[in-house]
């Protein structure tokens, strides 16, 4: 009986110690000296942006900087009036022959103009010639009618206009005018109403004495094709004693640009000549403009 009172005693103290004593801490799973890291990174945490205060600095947004092609500069020259301007048929213009070719030149020599229907081909479609209606010796206009005939029903060409210098008589001027020829059908004639020379010799001047075999050739042009311009010196014969080529320096084809260029002569005494410049086309193939002044040459 005493040892059964004992045992309860013992028992009943052993559980009271266990309900006071702390709670065991987990075991501790230690990590193995050869495991290997692992490799999936970290989730980021998000980070909460800061408010917007007075204090904030500004975002500036710059506009992107565009980078323009630079602009070609347009040649400004006072050209000297035209010497023969053609002011029918204009620029645009569709004939039906025949054509009424008119408009105002000279002086030349006796008076007298050729005139000149030119195919796309260069041929001539027709040719003639008439006098100013002007005193003698002066510049005045001139009107005619010129008939013509085409193989089709449309050719592109130019009526070409020509006056010879008083002093000698020989070619001194050509212009010329960029028509369509009709063969049937109503026509459209423009009218012209630019007077400015296409092709303007600034130097040398008419009369001007060139000594030491070489001559300065200036001036100004607005060219229909992209071709250099023809400069020839011609003896008091009328032939070529020496030519070259020389480019327009202009922004565009068909816009105001500016020549120059030097020419070497040999002549075996001094005399009369002529400085010529040409303006040449393929489309017809001919003359587009000529122009000349009469010059006094030393060798």
């Amino acid at each position: 009986m005493a040892d059964d009172c004992r045992f309860t005693l013992a028992v009943a103290a052993s559980l009271l110690l266990t309900a006071c004593s702390p709670a065991a801490s987990p075991p501790i799973a230690v990590a193995s000296a050869t495991a290997e890291p692992s490799l999936t990174p970290a989730p980021a945490t998000p980070s909460t942006p800061a408010p917007m205060t007075d204090s904030t600095p500004a975002l500036v947004l710059e506009p992107p900087e565009f980078v323009s092609s630079p602009t070609p500069t347009r040649i400004s020259l006072p050209l000297p009036q035209e010497r023969i301007i053609l002011e029918a048929p204009g620029p645009g213009s569709q004939v039906v022959s025949p054509v009424r070719v008119a408009g105002w030149g000279g002086p030349s020599s006796q008076g007298r103009l050729s005139i000149r229907l030119i195919g796309e081909q260069g041929q001539v479609l027709a040719r003639t010639s008439t006098y100013l209606l002007a005193p003698q010796d002066a510049a005045g206009q001139f009107v005619l009618t010129v008939p013509f005939t085409i193989d089709g029903v449309a050719e592109a060409g130019l009526v070409e206009v020509s006056s010879y210098a008083l002093s000698d008589g020989r070619l001194e001027h050509v212009s010329t005018r960029p028509v369509v020829f009709l063969s049937v059908g109503p026509d459209s004639v423009q009218t012209n109403q630019d007077t400015a020379e296409k092709l303007a010799l600034f130097s040398p001047r008419e009369g001007q004495v060139i000594r030491g075999g070489t001559i300065m050739v200036r001036g100004g042009a607005i060219v229909d094709e992209d071709l250099p311009l023809l400069v020839e010196v011609l003896d008091r014969m009328g032939q070529v004693v020496a030519s070259t080529e020389v480019e327009v320096q202009a922004p565009a084809v068909g816009e105001l640009g500016t020549f120059q260029t030097q020419i070497r002569y040999s002549l075996p005494f001094p005399q009369y000549g002529r400085v010529a410049v040409t303006e040449r086309g393929l489309h017809p193939p001919a003359v587009r403009h000529y122009t000349s002044v009469r010059v006094y040459l030393q060798p």
